[in-house]
């Protein structure tokens, strides 16, 4: 029983993170949109000579409007799956890879320096961090405590 309530615990931690995250883009839809075009100015900058990245990233620049939308719509729906305890391994699964890019591209901490790259280390770890809870969702699920069939040692 414990198990369990602590399991429902981390999973609340988890979603909130995700859940606050979409909600502050639904609330503040323009200056979302304004962040994720810097970004993609910037990731562009970083990912210059590597043709297949800077591709993609103009791409993501032209589209950002969708992608911002997929992002919103990625962050909420899997953020209440996990909540509620549904499908918890699909939405944590679809988590861990919407983290990948965002936390490369969104905190490249290596190209900045001083304050800034500092924060933006914080941020990438924190992004890690997440993703390591993710995966403990992933290999266990909702962390329901299942009965043990049998606690006894067997007799020799």
């Amino acid at each position: 029983m414990l198990r369990s309530f602590i399991a429902f615990l981390g999973r609340v931690c988890l979603s909130l993170f995700f859940l606050g995250a979409a909600l502050n883009k639904i609330l503040d839809w323009t200056g979302a949109e304004q962040y994720f075009i810097q970004a993609l100015g910037e990731g562009i900058k970083s990912y210059i000579g590597s043709p297949g990245i800077e591709q993609l990233l103009e791409w993501a620049l032209a589209d950002h409007h969708l992608l911002l939308l997929a992002a919103v719509t990625i962050e909420l729906l899997c953020g209440l799956m996990i909540f509620l305890g549904l499908w918890v391994r699909l939405a944590a699964f679809l988590l861990f890879i919407f983290l990948v890019p965002t936390t490369l591209l969104f905190h490249h901490f290596w190209d900045l320096m001083g304050v800034d790259r500092d924060l933006q280390m914080g941020n990438f770890l924190k992004n890690v961090a997440i993703m390591g809870g993710l995966l403990l969702l992933l290999a266990y699920g909702k962390g329901k405590e299942k009965p043990a069939v049998n606690d006894k040692k067997p007799s020799s």
